[in-house]
């Protein structure tokens, strides 16, 4: 694939990632947690922070010309297995058309969060 059909989507945080890139028909999203727009961590349970979360994929798909019915493709980090039922119970509702596959491990996150979610979909419009 020519590196011109490679698109990025420069991110607005003051850190060194691109929100998404498009290539081959897929968009490639980065991981996110609970961030204000300036890149300031939000805080709060379990289910806060992935509504906070999902609410940005939701934001970054749509300028990418997709959506959350396109996602083929979820990776999920959580701080600790424990918050796995509370993290499925919100997760969810974000998929009612039926779920994309999905991994799931727990590590230490960013800023001390609980949970970072990573996406991969569909490009529905060029």
């Amino acid at each position: 694939m020519p590196i011109s059909e490679i698109k990025r989507y420069p991110s607005d945080l003051p850190f060194p990632f691109s929100k998404a890139v498009e290539a081959g028909g897929f968009l490639f999203l980065s991981g996110q947690v609970s961030m204000s727009e300036t890149g300031e961590p939000v805080f709060g349970d379990i289910k806060t922070q992935t509504r906070n979360i999902m609410a940005g994929i939701q934001g970054t798909l749509l300028a990418c010309g997709s959506d959350l019915d396109a996602v083929v493709k979820v990776t999920v980090w959580l701080s600790d297995m424990k918050h796995f039922s509370d993290f499925n119970q919100e997760y969810r509702s974000y998929f009612p058309n039926g779920f994309p596959t999905r991994s799931v491990v727990s590590c230490n996150l960013a800023f001390g969060l609980d949970v970072e979610i990573e996406v991969q979909a569909l490009q529905k419009t060029h």
